[in-house]
């Protein structure tokens, strides 16, 4: 006759650091492919910032990496991202699991969603370092360092708040859905048809309040970019970075 032993349950600094490290491993691929991206960003730069000291250019013209408030776009994408590969293969259909698990299932997936969400600010800290680093590289190399500039202390918040919001946005629809892209989607297609048919029926003053949810003062552009209706326009002339390896004549 045997006896049946039941191991303690284990304490949440537990649970949450084999969290952090599962999640680290399911993010291993895209660690990787990150840190890869920055390298060849790196190169790339290097690159044109001994190309320009070498060609003759015109009096006056510059040459520069630095970081502003659109810096932050790079990153928001990442955490929009970032909840696929957290819960890779762990949709609610396959997330059975958890009722195995010795700690209550609504603890476990808020561990899990942090752990990522703590992953993601790791590699926040990396890109800045890399955006800080590059910045005094290429200003030595081109020794036009009075071309930069110091960012707001705001601005380097947003850097953080940015992809925070686009971390959380998309993993509502990722842990609560198994078709989570149907959701994004739908509520962005049902977003602009919405303002679209208010225009076209004549209901200006309501398509302008529907708009403020995105370009309002408090609304999403403002949040993510910094910047009121002008966080498309960033996205289109910066793609991330105020003037990356931008020539800027002297006025």
């Amino acid at each position: 006759m045997t006896s049946t032993s039941l191991h303690p349950t284990p304490s949440s600094r537990t649970v949450a650091t084999e969290q952090f490290r599962a999640v680290g491993l399911a993010l291993r691929n895209e660690g990787i492919f990150f840190v890869a991206a920055l390298v060849v960003l790196s190169v790339v730069l290097i690159g044109g910032a001994v190309q320009f000291t070498h060609n003759p250019h015109p009096p006056g013209a510059h040459m520069g990496f630095r970081y502003g408030s659109s810096g932050a776009i790079p990153m928001f994408l990442i955490g929009l991202l970032a909840p696929f590969g957290v819960w890779r293969s762990e949709d609610p259909a396959r997330r059975s699991y958890h009722w195995s698990m010795p700690v209550a299932r609504g603890p476990h997936t808020m561990m899990k969603l942090l752990s990522g969400w703590v992953w993601l600010m790791i590699a926040t800290i990396v890109y800045l370092l890399f955006v800080i680093g590059a910045s005094h590289l290429v200003s030595i190399i081109t020794a036009q360092g009075e071309w930069q500039h110091t960012a707001a202390s705001w601005e380097w918040i947003l850097a953080f708040t940015a992809p925070t919001i686009g971390y959380l946005m998309t993993s509502i629809p990722v842990v609560s859905s198994n078709y989570p892209w149907r959701w994004i989607g739908g509520v962005v297609i049902c977003y602009g048809v919405l303002v679209a048919m208010l225009k076209a029926f004549g209901m200006d003053d309501a398509a302008r309040a529907i708009s403020t949810i995105s370009d309002g003062k408090y609304g999403f552009n403002a949040a993510l970019f910094g910047t009121i209706n002008g966080g498309a326009r960033d996205l289109t002339r910066s793609v991330g970075w105020e003037a990356i390896m931008a020539m800027r004549l002297g006025v």
